[in-house]
């Protein structure tokens, strides 16, 4: 995934949550360990107010020059928000505006919009920024071994500094630092790091209680700009048989026949509109009636072959002589690879099944035509 992309789709979901872990009663000045920390931010928390913030995203791949996002965030005491994002260099600009009843996702460059409103923007705002943050740091109480790191001064402002280790290597979480606002037990600054991969998110300024234009909360599209329906990305999937989904991928590609205990259960087509713009084909295996495996099929996009830092639970092995990508992280198991214009996935269901087994089908594959 090139890293670029990511200021769109940050300021698409109505702006980045820039560390925002609430409010806290507790005396500031106190000391506290880690786990007080924690548990303090997770029980004693309250939304925190109206604030402008901005922020640095920098992403660094090993073997690659660090990206940089620039991140800018108005949050008025009515939950209305806007967000603009771009690169350092100026371009890819998103600007998303969520005024409570309509979010607005403009990018200038494209000339494109999203607009999301009614049920569906309700469906988006369900999780609170403040849900979020508490659903990430039970996961670092459950999969880390925490420790402080004494105090240190971020954006001018007081923080408690934790260091969180991973007690595993294919944990979905890798290292996270954490700098805690003593006052406001805002997150100002995190520094994470998963196989190859190192993100750093840090505040370099923050107001809090500013007073706001009324028309920072509102967003006029120009008229040359394209309007998407971001639902037609989401489509459900239908059911098809293989001679449709030779048709649906655009080219005979390969299968894993059926035997007499391997039985092809379910053959459906994801119809994936926008940037993806493709038809994602997935064949449900079973075992003796039970759950076996789920491979994917589609055609491999051009920048998909851009190379990729290595990820937790990662490596890579040899499939039908060909260089392929197994994940194993904790409960998913997946194994990748390209072959004649065509990628295909397997995800692995049934928790005994081993890559052995899956390498000795995939030999067997035919072409289905």
């Amino acid at each position: 995934m090139k890293i670029t992309k990511w200021a769109g789709i940050i300021c698409f979901i109505g702006g980045i949550t820039m560390g925002t872990f609430g409010c806290s009663s507790l005396e500031s000045g106190k000391q506290f360990s880690p786990e007080q920390v924690i548990n303090n931010a997770l029980e004693e928390t309250t939304e925190i107010g109206a604030y402008y913030a901005e922020a640095e995203l920098i992403t660094t791949e090993k073997g690659k020059d660090p990206e940089k996002i620039l991140l800018k965030e108005w949050v008025n005491e009515d939950g209305k928000k806007r967000t603009e994002t771009q690169m350092e260099d100026g371009s890819e600009l998103s600007i998303a505006v969520n005024d409570g009843k309509q979010l607005i996702s403009y990018q200038p460059e494209l000339k494109q919009a999203f607009v999301i409103e009614g049920d569906e923007l309700q469906a988006l705002n369900q999780i609170s920024p403040k849900q979020q943050a508490e659903q990430l740091l039970k996961m670092i109480q459950d999969t880390h071994e925490v420790r402080s790191e004494g105090e240190k001064e971020i954006v001018g402002r007081s923080t408690y500094h934790l260091v969180a280790e991973a007690k595993e290597d294919k944990g979905l979480f890798g290292d996270q630092e954490l700098w805690i606002d003593k006052e406001t037990w805002m997150v100002l600054k995190t520094n994470s790091s998963s196989g190859d991969i190192n993100m750093e998110m840090v505040y370099t300024k923050l107001e809090l209680s500013p007073d706001f234009d009324k028309d920072q909360f509102t967003l006029e599209l120009p008229k040359d700009v394209e309007v998407l329906d971001l639902l037609e990305d989401m489509q459900e999937p239908s059911e098809i048989t293989l001679q449709e989904a030779v048709e649906k991928v655009g080219n005979p590609f390969l299968h894993i026949p059926e035997s007499e205990d391997l039985k092809i259960a379910r053959i459906e087509v994801m119809e994936l509109q926008g940037e993806l713009s493709r038809n994602e084909v997935n064949i449900d295996y079973q075992n003796k009636g039970l759950p076996l495996f789920t491979m994917s099929v589609f055609q491999t996009p051009e920048d998909l072959d851009e190379e990729i830092g290595a990820l937790p639970g990662e490596e890579t092995v040899k499939i039908r002589n060909k260089e392929a990508s197994f994940m194993d992280l904790n409960d998913f198991r997946s194994l990748s690879w390209q072959e004649e214009g065509l990628t295909y996935n397997i995800l692995f269901i049934d928790p005994s099944l081993t890559m052995e087994e899956v390498s000795e089908l995939v030999t067997e594959m035919v072409l289905a035509e």
